[in-house]
This record gives C-alpha cells, sequence and structure tokens, in this order.
C-alpha cells in the first residue's frame, strides 16, 4: 500500500472541513494523546505524518478535538435536505463520541452503506452522565430537530474514570468469588445511576410522550493492565487476570440489570440495549474501554435492531408514561387534587386527518395528504411557520392579535367557591359558564359560588350568580363543568366565547394562550412561549406558566379560538413544568351525547350555539375591539389604537394585565 505523504496542519484541517474526504483517510493522520483520560480521549496530529508549522500545545489539540466533534454535525445537516428516514438525537460518552481515531458507535449508525439514519450528536467524549442531564442542551436540541428516536450513552465514566474502579471492590481475598466483590460503593453508584437515567426519562417523556429512548450498560470490557481497570484492581491486590476478567463482568451485569429494569418502568417509551459478549475477544478492543472498528459495528447492529423495534412499536397511553413516573407530582391548581384524563394518543389516520385539516384552515386552499411521516412533519413545520409569520418570524404581534385578545379577556371570570379561587367564562352565549368538575363539582357548590368579571386593574367588578337549578352539566373524567347564569348584571359588549365543533383548532408545536386568574389575582394572559407538545383524543399538553386558581381557563390558538379547557398542571424532576387543558372537541361530544340521551329545551339551546370556525368567522361572533367602560358601569364602544409591540428574540413569554 502506498504510503501517505507528509502534509501541513492546514492541510489536515482542510481535509478535516471536507465531508467528502472519508473518516477512514483522515483518522490515519492522527493518535491518541497519551495523557487524556481513556472516557476522554483526545486526539493529536501525528508527527510523523504531519508537518510541524506552529500549532502546537495546547491549542492544537483543542483545534483538532473540536472540528472532529463539527464534522459529524456538518454532515447531519447535508443529510436532512432531502431526508424523509428516521431522525436521532444521540448524546454521550466516548462510545458514542471517539474523535477520528476510531468509527465508534454513531460513526457507524450514521453510515449509509450498512444503516439509514440521520444522527445529530451532541456526545462528548469524557462527560460524566450527571453533568449530560444537569445541561438543558438534550431538550433543546431535541425540540429543534424533533427527532424519531433519542439515544443515550452514560455512567462508564462515572464507575471506571480516574481510576475509582479500585474504590468499587473489596481487596483481594482468597475465599471470596467474583460476584461478591463489588462493595457498597457500588450499589451506591448503581442507585445513583437509576435515579439520573429516571429522571432524564421522565422529563423527555413528560414533554414528547411518544419519543423513543434507547439506552445501553455497556459490554465485558477486558482489563489489561491499563490505568482504568487493570491497574485499579491491582491496587486492591487483584492481580490474576481472570478473576479481574470475571469480576468487571459482574460489575457490567449489574449496571446492565439497573438498566433493563428502569425500561421496563416506561413500556415502550425506553429501551434497553444488551451489548454484554457482543465485540469478543481482547484482540477485539482497541484499549481497555473501547472496542475496535469491527466491534462497534457489532454494536451498532444491535442498536440498529432495538430502533427498528422501538419504531415499530406504539407507544403507551401517557396515563401509562405518568404512572411510571415517580418525581411527577400534579400542582394543584384550584380545590381537590386533580386527576389527569386516561386519554390515547389518535391513530395514525386520526392524526394525518387533523394535520391535513388544519393546514387547509390555515392557508385557505386544499392540501394533498401526506404519504410518509417526513411528509407529515413537514407540514406540521409549514403550519407552525404560517401562524408565526403573525407574531414571531418577524418579531412583532400586530394591535388585532392583542385587541381581539382583550375581548376575548372580558368573557373570562374569576371564580370564588367557598375554599377557592379559579377561572371560568362565558360560552355559547350569554347563559353559560364553563370551569371545571373539580372548581365546582356539584349543584350545592355551584349555588354556594359566584363569578366575578372584569376583575383587572380598574377594579370594578360584575358579580354574576350562578343558577345550577336551571341548568348544571359536568363530567369528572373530562374535568368540565357547565352551569346556567343570570347575566343581567353584564355589559352589552361582553361576548360569549364560541363553543367550537371543529376538532382541527390547533395541533403540534402551535402557540396556545391562556387567559387566568391565577391564585385569583387579577387577569392575566400568558402569551408567546406556550408551545403545544402534544395533541391526544382528549387532551392537549403544553408549557405555559399557570398557578393555582388558574384551573377553568380558557385555552386558546393563535386567532383566539377556543381549542381547550386548561385543568391541570404538575411540576417534572428538573424543575419545569408541564401543563394539559382538555380539548373541547371532547367536551362538545359529551353535550351532544347529553342532548340526545337526556333532551331538554334548555339543553338544546346551548347545543343551538355550537358552531364551526367558518360559521363564528362569517357572524363576526365574538371577536371585536377592546371597550371602556362609562362611569356608572356604563361601556361605550371606542376606535381601537394603534398597537405594535416588538418582541425580542430572548423573551420566553410574556404575561399581560388587563387593564
Amino acid at each position: 500500500m502506498t504510503a501517505l505523504k507528509k502534509i501541513t496542519q492546514e492541510e489536515l484541517i482542510a481535509k478535516i472541513r471536507d465531508l467528502d474526504t472519508s473518516d477512514d483517510e483522515i483518522a490515519k493522520y492522527f493518535i491518541v494523546d497519551e495523557n487524556s483520560d481513556a472516557f476522554s480521549p483526545q486526539v493529536i496530529p501525528n508527527p510523523k505524518m504531519i508537518e510541524d508549522n506552529g500549532m502546537e500545545g495546547a491549542f492544537a489539540l483543542n483545534v483538532f478535538n473540536k472540528l472532529a466533534r463539527g464534522r459529524r454535525n456538518r454532515k447531519y445537516r447535508r443529510r436532512i435536505r432531502h431526508w424523509d428516514g428516521v431522525r436521532i438525537v444521540a448524546e454521550g460518552d466516548s462510545w458514542f463520541q471517539y474523535p477520528l481515531i476510531l468509527k465508534d458507535t454513531i460513526d457507524q449508525l450514521a453510515d449509509t452503506d450498512n444503516f439509514q439514519y440521520a444522527i445529530y450528536g451532541l456526545s462528548e467524549a469524557g462527560d460524566l452522565l450527571s453533568n449530560i442531564i444537569r445541561e438543558d442542551e438534550i431538550s433543546e436540541a431535541i425540540d429543534r430537530e424533533n427527532p424519531d428516536v433519542f439515544l443515550i450513552s452514560g455512567g462508564g465514566n462515572a464507575m471506571v474514570g480516574d481510576g475509582r474502579a479500585a474504590t468499587l471492590v473489596h481487596k483481594f481475598s482468597a475465599n471470596r468469588k467474583p460476584e461478591n466483590y463489588p462493595n457498597d460503593n457500588f450499589d451506591v453508584f448503581l442507585e445513583e445511576l437509576e435515579r439520573l437515567y429516571r429522571g432524564l426519562f421522565s422529563r423527555l417523556l413528560a414533554n414528547r410522550p411518544h419519543l423513543k429512548i434507547i439506552c445501553h450498560g455497556y459490554d465485558n470490557v477486558i482489563p489489561q493492565n491499563g490505568p482504568w481497570l487493570g491497574k485499579p484492581l491491582g491496587k486492591q491486590d487483584i492481580t490474576n487476570k481472570t478473576l479481574q476478567r470475571k469480576i468487571v463482568a459482574e460489575m457490567i451485569r449489574r449496571f446492565n440489570t439497573v438498566i433493563s429494569k428502569l425500561a421496563v418502568a416506561f413500556p415502550k417509551s425506553v429501551y434497553h440495549v444488551d451489548l454484554q459478549n457482543t465485540v469478543g475477544t481482547a484482540s477485539k478492543w482497541h484499549d481497555e474501554l473501547h472496542p475496535k472498528n469491527e466491534g462497534y459495528l457489532k454494536v451498532a447492529q444491535k442498536f440498529d435492531r432495538v430502533i427498528r423495534q422501538a419504531l415499530s412499536e406504539s407507544s403507551p397511553s401517557p396515563a401509562i408514561e405518568l404512572s411510571a413516573i415517580k418525581d411527577l407530582t400534579l400542582k394543584k391548581q384550584s380545590g381537590p387534587s386533580v386527576k389527569l384524563a386516561q386519554v390515547k394518543k389518535l391513530d395514525n389516520h386520526a392524526f394525518l386527518k387533523l394535520v391535513v385539516k388544519r393546514a387547509e384552515m390555515a392557508m385557505g386552499k386544499e392540501v394533498a395528504e401526506p404519504k410518509t411521516e417526513f411528509e407529515r412533519k413537514l407540514l406540521e413545520k409549514d403550519i407552525s411557520d404560517h401562524f408565526e409569520k403573525v407574531h414571531k418570524e418577524a418579531n412583532f404581534l400586530p394591535s388585532s392579535f392583542l385587541e381581539n385578545g382583550v375581548h376575548r379577556a372580558q368573557s373570562v371570570c374569576r371564580m370564588v367557591t367557598n375554599t377557592s379561587y379559579a377561572s371560568g367564562f362565558l360560552i355559547a352565549s350569554r347563559n353559560f359558564i364553563m370551569t371545571n368538575n373539580h372548581v365546582l363539582p356539584d349543584i350545592q357548590t355551584a349555588r354556594e359560588s359566584i363569578a366575578e368579571f372584569d376583575y383587572d386593574e380598574d377594579d370594578i367588578l360584575y358579580p354574576v350568580t350562578l343558577d345550577p337549578d336551571r341548568f348544571f352539566m359536568t363530567d369528572q373524567a373530562l374535568d368540565f363543568t357547565i352551569v346556567a347564569c343570570d347575566p343581567s348584571p353584564l355589559p352589552d359588549e361582553i361576548d360569549a366565547i364560541p363553543l367550537l365543533r371543529d376538532p382541527d383548532t390547533i395541533t403540534r408545536n402551535e402557540r396556545a394562550n391562556i387567559i387566568q386568574h391565577p391564585r385569583g389575582r387579577k387577569k392575566e394572559i400568558s402569551l408567546h412561549d406556550n408551545k403545544i407538545s402534544y395533541v391526544y383524543d382528549l387532551t392537549i399538553r403544553y408549557s405555559t406558566d399557570t398557578e393555582g386558581g388558574s384551573s377553568g381557563s380558557p385555552v386558546f390558538n393563535d386567532q383566539w379560538n377556543l381549542v381547550a379547557l386548561h385543568h391541570a398542571g404538575w411540576g417534572n424532576s428538573d424543575g419545569t413544568a408541564s401543563n394539559e387543558g382538555i380539548r373541547i372537541k371532547a367536551i362538545v361530544d359529551h353535550i351532544n351525547a347529553q342532548s340526545k340521551n337526556e333532551p331538554s329545551d334548555i339543553l338544546a339551546s346551548l347545543v343551538a350555539e355550537i358552531c364551526s370556525v367558518d360559521d363564528a368567522k362569517n357572524a363576526n361572533v365574538g371577536l371585536r375591539l377592546p371597550v371602556s367602560k362609562a362611569p356608572g358601569h356604563q361601556t361605550s364602544k371606542v376606535k381601537g389604537r394603534s398597537l405594535t409591540l416588538n418582541i425580542d428574540n430572548s423573551i420566553d413569554q410574556i404575561t399581560i394585565k388587563i387593564g
């Protein structure tokens, strides 16, 4: 074979930047820095292959390792320009990111000659699992890349990095069996491993219940008198090579057992790749901790089988997932504890219909039905981009957006019961108020409660009495109550919010806007960073700021159509929060069923007011300019002022106090 000629450092950098230069060719110009840690390997140019032209030491080390990490994701960006296959985000240690010298697990999976994946990599050799989980990089990448699968590799560095293996085993004893060498410190390590992984899985699945997460527990690495296994074990007088291998195999077995049991706690969401006995004999290993390229290919093949299995299985309903999350606690929004609705995901056909209809509503024209999942995701992005032109891409909210929001806000009231504050709103006509079942669970509670309208900055209230003896409908499973009221104290300009029968008024990645009385405070509107994370048959999930008192708030899309009834929120293990609202479609379906089973004149009048989005638009229902109140509680219309609100990209959320 012809020997490679010596090149300059600048020529080597050019090769790395050229994505058409093969990884195998580039690898020939590098060696591993002997002073770097095995779980944090650093590469340096091979002095026999590279001319010394001034870039030396730490600077050169940083340059080449940074280029190595960036090269992979530049390939990813090029690939996804015309990609309709599986997308993956990967995070982890040197088993997922061994710079240049080895073709690691992710390099193998990203090789389209053998597999069909586009992989965005966050991995960095040497990362501890605790550091990986504390960073926001994972959530940000998943939100940005919208992957089908998330791969995670972590824990090995915490187990054997920096010679820690010596602290995890007992000293040599002639009568001690290999399985009895791991000590109490190792048990503590495994407990922390389980806690960290569980917290990560809980956080990711709370926001993306249908994400597939795949993890592993390494192969039976082989001690070879190196600084990570052989020498640390030798410090404990464990020098017999066969005994060393058996002890390490026991530690790896227990590591894998913890991961596999944790995966079972998240059925059809988290998967464990068992890599034990995959790579083979010591000759197949690059060092004590990393396989050679052919070994990594075997590892990638096992990952491939599990990825395909995961993608073939439908995820469970969120109710099942949430029950498996120890650290998930519901925030009490108002009154007694709230149960999450028992929901299930929409089947593929139903969700596809939702996306197509929403696209047609948004764009005002027929839309071809997507033929692949990739085409559907592109269509969802088109929907999100279409609506965000109103308030994000140009970084402006037009005056009509705020004016219509303020008008909608007039229909929202503070619910005052004997035990709590909550929120509610006029629906369909001015004769009905909607809130949660856990706010008004029965007729007696409704009799003793009152609705206060226009509780905002001017401190003028319009108290409205409830009339549950005239009409009262509630459902605990859907957590809604509709009660009759006496609207006579209200100014004529306060309209009811149209009750829509259209199920397709919002989909994933659009924005939700919530008008509420958090903790009974004066009325507030939460805007902007309230992204819909998922649409289920009965509920939607979104991020926003809510507090006790927010229960019973209306949830709107960016056209101020009513899409959900807010009812619950919960804290995640990482300190973030998620929220859930009951889809208006589910409530309307319940109302229609009741009208057939238990017909009455007043129920018929409510059903008659249910309309489509187009009916509401054509009748100009519910969206007008703001009004101001004249003295003596009289109101008169005023001409809307031109208002433009600039939103800086750094702002996550806006809360507007109505006044």
